[in-house]
């Protein structure tokens, strides 16, 4: 009756390779067009959905953090490639990552080593490799917090979040390795439900705002994919 253009399966979906190799064969067959099958895969040891599974045998890695650290960004190709190829094997066709938010501030409660790291030319770097990783191995990459989840105190999952930082801040910091990624060719670019009352002057969600997403975004700096947003 209200039919889906695509699932995410999270933990509580995913029990070993043949289920849910099976349960994705499965879903495509219920729909003439192709559904879009997405998952958190970030690598590390906070979001890697098959990862942490002990009934998947795949190659594990460190947090982003450390991954940034090496300051190597044939690193974050390979973290891209690597993830996206078991994730193709198994019907896959779009990853929730890289995460493209850069750690500024240090009492951040949901980033954290998820980040590439806090200087923003080598976490778009890293971001750019990465997007090119997922990709080469035919899945798709999504950019995520925009317009940055990293300067927040608070987790939008749970509340409000709120950066205070103003345009010309954004633009020379935490935007930045979004359009690396966009010019990398990421196919998606995940908003966050990240408030900016500097520049909004009151707290709408970036997600809900029509200056964020499609003056800043779209038009500022071309996006031309898919926009899809966080969970709430």
């Amino acid at each position: 009756q209200y039919p889906v253009g695509g699932l995410i399966y999270f933990s509580q979906n995913i029990e070993t390779p043949d289920q849910i190799t099976s349960m994705i064969e499965n879903s495509q067959s219920y729909s003439r067009i192709p559904l879009f099958i997405g998952i958190d895969e970030e690598g590390g040891t906070l979001v890697a959905r098959i990862a942490n599974n002990p009934n998947f045998n795949v190659e594990k890695f460190p947090n982003m953090k450390e991954i940034g650290a090496t300051g190597d960004p044939n690193q974050a190709f390979y973290v891209g490639s690597t993830i996206g190829s078991y994730l193709h094997s198994y019907g896959f066709n779009i990853d929730f990552a890289p995460d493209a938010d850069l750690l500024t501030n240090p009492n951040n409660s949901v980033i954290g080593e998820r980040s590439f790291g806090s200087d923003p030319t080598l976490v778009g770097t890293m971001t750019a490799q990465a997007v090119k990783g997922f990709q080469h191995e035919n899945v798709s990459a999504v950019i995520k917090h925009f317009p940055g989840h990293g300067d927040t105190l608070e987790d939008s999952h749970s509340g409000y979040a709120n950066c205070r930082k103003n345009m010309e801040e954004l633009k020379e910091c935490e935007l930045q390795p979004f359009d690396a990624g966009i010019s990398a060719g990421a196919s998606f670019v995940m908003a966050g439900h990240i408030s900016l009352p500097e520049i909004l002057g009151d707290q709408t969600p970036a997600s809900l705002s029509h200056e964020i997403i499609s003056g800043v975004l779209r038009e500022e700096m071309g996006f031309e994919g898919v926009i899809i947003t966080d969970a709430l």
